[in-house]
């Protein structure tokens, strides 16, 4: 066994054996070619075949881990561990103080596998979806860090199924790229959203944070409904925090997914 680079012709083999349970096609199809271009992404060699995967991304202080797949005949054998720890150790030499991964909380597997490596569940967040339609609403794109300060009490934001530190640059950064949303009333904040578009899904919107008040709240879910209308968007994606309770007409709660945190 050994640890390399994936090559574009591992594609077909790793696709042969991975099958998402959602919809039968793995989202890595998508990725793939980027993932090649993208950070480190490893694979898992045996007798010159690919039988695992591995894609670590690099951000501000921070390895994200993502699409580990292992082919079923070669499971339970530690190679899962093996290709985590090799994207681990490129992310100390890069000085970065943080691995984070993201698991639905029914893969029970890979929770344990996650745990035993020294991941603990940092937050639950659940995933919605919300069809395009026009909508009004009272939403406007912030223009000042003052604006959302009092509303931000995570320590993450979503990214098309990356999450990323909230700190003060972070927020400059998306305000700078119009990507916050917030519901004023009487001078106050109620509501505050951070949206993107997806990287893997073409023509879907995403909001990867929400909070405030339902009202608020309910505005910039329209506001993202009418945008992924006038987008002409195929739907809507929302991941917020378990502990935000949302409802709302056409909103429909999939899955519950664990943001696994380990400190290197």
């Amino acid at each position: 066994m050994k640890i390399r680079k994936a090559t574009k012709s591992d594609k077909k083999p790793v696709l042969d054996f991975c099958q998402s349970p959602y919809s039968g096609i793995d989202y890595i199809a998508n990725v793939w070619d980027f993932w090649l271009k993208d950070g480190e992404f490893l694979a898992m060699e045996y007798n010159g075949k690919p039988i695992g995967v591995c894609h670590a991304s690099f951000s501000k202080n921070q390895v994200w881990i993502e699409g580990l797949r292992i082919n079923p005949k070669f499971r339970q054998k530690g190679y899962g561990s093996s290709l985590v720890l090799r994207a681990e150790q490129i992310a100390k030499r890069k000085h970065h103080k943080t691995s984070r991964m993201i698991i639905s909380n029914g893969n029970k597997k890979s929770i344990r596998l996650a745990k035993s490596l020294g991941y603990a569940i940092e937050d639950k967040w659940y995933l919605y979806n919300l069809k395009p339609k026009r909508k009004q609403s009272q939403v406007t794109i912030s223009s000042s860090p003052k604006q959302i300060e009092n509303l931000v009490d995570s320590d993450t934001y979503s990214k098309s199924w990356k999450w990323f530190v909230i700190d003060k640059s972070s927020i400059a950064r998306l305000i700078k790229k119009r990507k916050i949303l917030v519901f004023i009333k009487n001078k106050k904040t109620l509501a505050l959203g951070i949206w993107n578009d997806s990287e893997i899904d073409n023509d879907v919107l995403q909001i990867g944070y929400l909070k405030g008040t339902k009202t608020g709240m309910k505005n910039i879910l329209h506001y993202v409904q009418n945008k992924g209308y006038e987008r002409n968007s195929k739907r809507i994606q929302i991941l917020s925090q378990q502990k935000i309770k949302l409802k709302m007409k056409d909103l429909d709660r999939r899955m519950l997914f664990c943001l696994m945190k380990k400190d290197l």
